[in-house]
Formats: structure tokens, sequence, C-alpha cells
């Protein structure tokens, strides 16, 4: 196998490669008006649902049965110091 490097940027530094993992948040007992839904977001697993009225529905009892599949990648990158991309390939 011969990759192209952008020889241009820098000197290679390291490999990152990019995985997805995904959580499942069980809604089914939440009384939700969804018509008064204002925002949503995640932050560190735990789901936030925030209402017209300022009020905030926290998540956290997540469905976590899945793991991550950590045979192959979805991405695989190489970067310079500075973490200029200087190759990259996706699954």
């Amino acid at each position: 196998m011969n990759i192209k490097i952008d020889k241009t940027t820098g000197k290679p530094y390291a490999f990152i490669a990019g995985y997805t993992a995904s959580i499942t948040y069980d809604l089914s007992e939440l009384d939700i008006d969804w018509t008064k839904v204002e925002n949503v977001w995640c932050k560190h697993t735990t789901l936030y649902i925030q209402l017209d009225d300022d009020t905030i529905i926290h998540v956290e009892n997540y469905d976590d049965e899945g793991e991550i599949d950590y045979k192959w990648p979805n991405s695989l990158k190489l970067v310079d110091e500075d973490y200029n991309l200087l190759w990259e390939e996706y699954q």
C-alpha cells in the first residue's frame, strides 16, 4: 500500500484513529410535551431537554448495552505537530 502524504505542511507526528459510539436514551417513562421543547443537548453522557418555561429535564439513565467496536476505525488521519492534516482515509 502506498499512501499519498501532503509533504508541503509539516513532518508526520501522529496517527489518529476515529471510532463511532452511540448511546440510547430511554424516554418512554417521561411525559414530555414535544411542542414545548426549546432546546436539546448532551454533555458527559447526560441528555438535557429544555422546555419553553426554562424547565430542564436531565436524562442520565442511558442504555449502555452496546460496546465500541475497536476492530476497524471509521477514519484514520496522519497529522503534524500542529495537528494539520497530512493524510486521511475514511471507511
